[in-house]
């Protein structure tokens, strides 16, 4: 049975369809069919079960970066991405694959806000390393801000935040972070120079870090008026590795 919503969309089934709303729009699906799942088949979902449960680990340790955006895909965009990266484990049986048996490479460039791509806003490349004592070093190049940045129209400042999140996906062990923050004028060619050294990381941890640009207009009585947005919020991974 379907029923008409104050929206006047249908919710419900008739026949062998299902309607329902989906971002304010009205979708028909054929009814499920109930389908006899082979061992190959319950082990695929099992995984894929398991890499939801590790990608929303992840995003929720990237709170502080992603807090207040909005980008309805960026979930489900996520968790598809971490089951590809490990799925390209081939060689290990299907169920026993994880992030610390797997290179988790194509994690990197992950935007999280398709709204405003951090690409599209930052040109140089970081470069990444973990030390012998799986200490975390990112750095950056040196480069001209007027050139290799994107600026909003009458903005000429903005902070690189940088942050890192090591966990070993244990809900009774205390995840690790750290942070950093680069002060970025426009005019003002920066040095090459170290963004972020932490300090060493235990053997068994996954480590995920990002970036994001912050923009502001200074303010005398308040320092800074930030000028990002639900939608204008650009962040993106740039080491996904297990230590």
């Amino acid at each position: 049975m379907a029923t008409i919503k104050n929206n006047k969309m249908l919710s419900g089934t008739i026949g062998p369809l299902v309607f329902r709303e989906v971002y304010n729009k009205q979708v028909a699906q054929g009814k499920r069919k109930n389908i006899k799942q082979t061992k190959a088949t319950k082990k695929s979902a099992s995984e894929f079960g398991v890499c939801s449960r590790w990608a929303k680990n992840l995003r929720i340790g990237l709170t502080p970066l992603l807090v207040g955006q909005t980008d309805s895909t960026m979930h489900q965009r996520f968790t598809t991405t971490v089951y590809n990266a490990i799925r390209t484990n081939t060689s290990i049986p299907l169920g026993e694959r994880n992030p610390f048996n797997t290179a988790m490479d194509s994690l990197l460039g992950f935007e999280f806000n398709t709204h405003s791509p951090f690409k599209g806003y930052f040109k140089p490349t970081f470069s990444t390393e973990r030390t012998t004592t799986n200490e975390v070093v990112i750095t950056l190049p040196d480069f001209d801000p007027s050139t290799a940045m994107g600026f909003p129209m009458g903005c000429c400042n903005a902070k690189l935040l940088v942050f890192a999140y090591a966990t070993d996906f244990k809900e009774t062990t205390i995840p690790l972070v750290f942070h950093n923050m680069l002060s970025i004028t426009q005019n003002n060619v920066l040095p090459a120079q170290e963004l972020l050294h932490t300090t060493p990381i235990p053997e068994g941890y996954f480590v995920l870090a990002a970036v994001k640009l912050l923009y502001y207009n200074p303010n005398l009585l308040t320092e800074r008026n930030y000028l990002n947005t639900k939608e204008f919020s650009p962040v993106m991974v740039v080491m996904a590795e297990a230590t």
